[in-house]
């Protein structure tokens, strides 16, 4: 069966989701919306699509039955909520939403309508994060004793002055953590399970002008004992590569982008060999350490394979809304502890 995509939204994310759509041979780009007509035409022009004038429009083209919403991270709740009153499967970009009272709408929407709803979650579908799971899911960390994330990018003053909901707190939901570090979030969460205590602090010192957080630290309790730290920003440069470290009274495995800089299990496996040996080398993207489209498609190309097998064989996608938003709910924690000043309990 051949699935007919919509995309609401044209700005650098929807051309990802435009390329990874063009790749697969079970998908066909109908169409793309954005309340800009200007940016709707040239977008059109560029991925030979039709150019709708309104989300309904788009919505209600029966030649379509997967949206794409990649509007502003603030802003997906209505685009949303159009694509399934219309009987859409919606799959929306990062953060699925940034208020959980709309996030748990949208989700109960989806349930209503009896349509899909997917949070793009990109970096789990990488190969190497697949293994680190698998490892964790075998017990070979022993007892899981830290977790930790490191998210400290540049982002150029023109960067936020070019596109402006980049730096307001209603269009983009957050800063650091929100916008460029939840990706992290999401993992560090998907490997060491749930957040019971969250104590953290942010600040704005990179930039002028924002709304949102350009630097932020959380230290965190996890419900199985182990303690993590996540560090985010978008003022250090010139930006360094994410990373990862999950480490444990029996291994401990440090992942930078794509790259493994530590795997060492105290029982080493046959396998272990071939694993280091495969993501030992250069990095395969720029990982957008300081250019947001420094990245590579292939995450979101994996993912949206993964949704359209859930959609035809009935079963729900990896990250389905309820997965999506567990990563929403800590990057709040976060936000209510650097506010109040205080521990936060999840």
């Amino acid at each position: 069966m051949k699935h007919g995509f919509g995309i609401i939204g044209a700005g650098a994310v929807a051309e990802v989701h435009a390329r990874a759509i063009d790749t697969i041979m079970e998908a066909e780009l109908i169409g793309v919306y954005d309340h800009n007509p200007d940016k709707t035409i040239a977008f059109s022009t560029k991925y030979n699509c039709n150019a709708f004038e309104t989300a309904e429009e788009l919505c209600n083209d029966d030649r379509i039955d997967m949206v794409c919403i990649c509007t502003p991270s603030g802003l997906h709740f209505e685009p949303s909520l159009t694509a399934i009153n219309a009987g859409k499967h919606c799959i929306i970009e990062k953060p699925l939403e940034t208020n959980l009272e709309r996030f748990d709408r949208i989700i109960n929407a989806g349930i209503k309508h009896n349509v899909m709803i997917s949070g793009i979650f990109p970096m789990r579908f990488s190969k190497v994060n697949i293994e680190l799971k698998k490892a964790i899911d075998k017990g070979r960390f022993g007892k899981l004793v830290m977790g930790d994330a490191y998210i400290k990018w540049y982002r150029s003053p023109e960067y936020y002055k070019d596109v402006k909901w980049r730096s307001s707190l209603v269009s983009s939901g957050g800063g650091a953590v929100m916008n460029q570090g939840i990706h992290s979030v999401d993992l560090l969460r998907w490997f060491m399970g749930k957040v019971e205590a969250v104590c953290a602090f942010t600040g704005l010192l990179g930039h002028e002008g924002l709304e949102v957080e350009d630097v932020a630290a959380a230290t965190m309790r996890f419900a199985n004992g182990a303690i993590g730290v996540i560090e985010a920003s978008t003022a250090v440069s010139p930006g360094f590569y994410r990373k990862i470290e999950i480490l444990g009274t029996r291994g401990s495995v440090v992942v930078e982008e794509e790259k493994i800089l530590t795997w060492k299990f105290d029982e080493e496996s046959d396998a272990d060999d071939k694993i280091r040996e495969k993501f030992s080398g250069n990095n395969s993207s720029g990982g957008g350490v300081s250019d947001p489209k420094a990245i590579s498609d292939i995450g979101h190309l994996r993912q949206l394979l993964d949704i359209i097998k859930a959609v035809d064989n009935g079963h729900p996608p990896k990250i389905d809304g309820m997965e999506a938003r567990k990563a929403v709910e800590l990057v709040l924690a976060i936000y209510a502890s650097a506010k109040n000043k205080r521990i936060v309990y999840l």
